[in-house]
C-alpha cells in the first residue's frame, strides 16, 4: 500500500430474498455482508466519509493505510433496516447516495435482520426523508447525491422491443407515475405497464444528452394494436409500420431542444443537491453517477453545479493525487452454489481491496473469475 490508495467498496442492498424479484440481483445477503464487515473489523480496517476522502486525495490530511470507504447506491430501505444497526454496532462509517424521486414520505421503520414475506413492506423499498435525517444525525452515515431520477429516456425513435410482460423495464412505469415511484418494488408496477407499449432505444438519464419524446397518441395506438396471439416479431412489425406512418406525418414525437436538455440535466444535478440539502441542512458536494451513466459534458456540468468529487474515475484513490473522479470496486459478487457465497465473498472483498490498492495480479485474477462465471 505504498501509494496509500483508499479502496471505495460499493453495495446496493442487503437483505435475504426467498425468491427472485425485480432488482433483487442488486442485493447482498445478510450473512455475507455481516461476515465481510466482521472481517474488516477483525483485520484492523477503518472507514472514512466523503470529506475525509476528499482531504486525503488533496493532500490535506492523510488517512491511515488500512482505511476503506463503504458506499451504498440508490437508497434502499434495508440500508436503514438492516445495515444501519449493524454498522452502528461496529462503529463503521458508510455513505448512502440517494435519488430524490425514490425517497419516500414515511415514518422511520423498525430495525430488523429478518427480511421475510410477512414484513416485506418494512425492508423492501426505499428510504424515507425521516430515516435519512436520523442516519445523518448519527455521525456515521454520510448522505450524498445519486442523480434526481435514476431513470432512462428514449434517445431515438428506433423501436427496439415491445412490452409483452416479460421485460424488466421499470422506467416505462416510473416516467409516467413519478409519485408512485418510491413504491415500485412492491406495488406491482411492472404488471401495470400496458402490453404493446413500444420500447424505444434508450439511455440512462445522465448520459442522454437529447431525449426523444414520443407522441402519447402514438403510444396509445401501439397499445391498442397489440395482439397477444402474435409473437414478438409480428407485433414489432406492426409497431414499426405504425411508426413509419406517424413519422411521415411528423406526428411520431420530437427531440428535446438544447435548452430543454440543459434544464433536465441541470435538475438531475443541481436539483438533487438542493433537495437533499433542504432535508439534511448540510452541503451536498459528492456525486455517484446513477447506473454509471455519464459523459464528458455532464461531468463538467456536475463540477459547474458545485460537486467536488464524482465517481467513474480510473486512477487509484491515492494521497495528494488531486483527483476529482474517484474509482470504485464492487464489494459483493454472486457466487454459486449459494452456500459458498459468504466465505467466497470474504475472500473476494479482500481481493477487491488489494486490487483497489494497485495489485495488478489480483486485478487479472478477478477479471478471470468474472469471465469464467459468465461461461458457466
Amino acid at each position: 500500500m505504498k501509494n496509500n490508495s483508499i479502496p471505495v467498496l460499493y453495495y446496493h442492498s442487503v437483505a435475504n430474498h426467498n425468491k427472485e424479484r425485480a432488482w433483487s440481483f442488486l442485493t447482498c445477503d445478510i450473512t455475507t455482508f455481516t461476515k465481510q464487515m466482521n472481517y474488516l473489523q477483525k483485520h484492523g480496517y477503518g472507514t472514512c466519509n466523503w470529506d475525509e476522502l476528499y482531504d486525503h486525495l488533496h493532500g490535506i490530511r492523510k488517512l491511515p493505510e488500512k482505511t476503506v470507504m463503504i458506499q451504498f447506491d440508490d437508497g434502499f430501505l434495508d440500508n436503514w433496516t438492516v445495515v444501519f444497526p449493524l454498522m452502528k454496532e461496529l462503529n463503521f462509517k458508510f455513505t448512502v447516495v440517494v435519488t430524490p424521486e425514490f425517497i419516500e414520505k414515511h415514518k422511520p421503520r423498525a430495525f430488523s435482520n429478518k427480511t421475510t414475506e410477512n414484513n416485506m413492506s418494512e425492508w423492501w423499498g426505499y428510504l424515507s426523508e425521516e430515516e435519512l435525517v436520523e442516519m445523518e444525525a448519527s455521525g456515521l452515515v454520510d448522505i450524498q447525491a445519486h442523480g434526481y431520477t435514476h431513470t432512462w429516456y428514449p434517445v431515438s425513435d428506433e423501436i427496439i422491443d415491445v412490452c409483452d410482460g416479460t421485460q424488466v423495464e421499470p422506467w416505462l412505469f416510473w416516467n409516467d407515475h413519478i409519485d408512485e415511484k418510491p413504491r415500485w418494488l412492491t406495488n406491482g408496477s411492472l404488471e401495470r405497464i400496458p402490453l404493446g407499449t413500444p420500447i424505444f432505444k434508450n439511455e440512462k438519464s445522465l448520459s442522454n444528452l437529447k431525449a426523444f419524446k414520443p407522441n402519447k397518441e402514438f403510444v396509445t395506438v401501439c397499445i391498442d394494436s397489440y395482439d397477444p396471439s402474435k409473437n414478438k416479431e409480428e407485433n414489432l412489425l406492426v409497431l414499426n409500420k405504425l411508426r413509419d406512418e406517424y413519422r411521415s406525418s411528423e406526428k411520431l414525437g420530437h427531440y428535446e431542444s438544447d435548452d430543454e436538455a440543459h434544464v433536465r440535466l441541470t435538475k438531475e444535478l443541481l436539483g438533487t443537491r438542493e433537495y437533499i440539502e433542504n432535508i439534511l441542512g448540510k452541503k451536498i458536494e459528492y456525486l455517484v453517477w446513477p447506473g454509471g451513466g455519464n459523459n464528458a459534458k455532464v461531468q463538467q456540468l456536475a463540477f459547474d453545479c458545485g460537486y467536488k468529487l464524482i465517481s467513474k474515475g480510473t486512477e487509484l484513490n491515492s494521497f495528494n493525487s488531486k483527483l476529482t473522479k474517484i474509482s470504485r470496486v464492487a464489494a459483493y459478487y454472486s457466487f454459486s452454489p449459494n452456500v459458498l457465497n459468504p466465505y467466497l465473498n470474504v475472500l473476494f472483498l479482500q481481493f477487491q481491496i488489494w486490487r483497489a490498492n494497485g495489485n495488478q495480479a489480483i486485478d487479472r485474477l478477478i477479471n478471470t473469475i468474472k469471465r469464467i462465471k459468465k461461461m458457466v
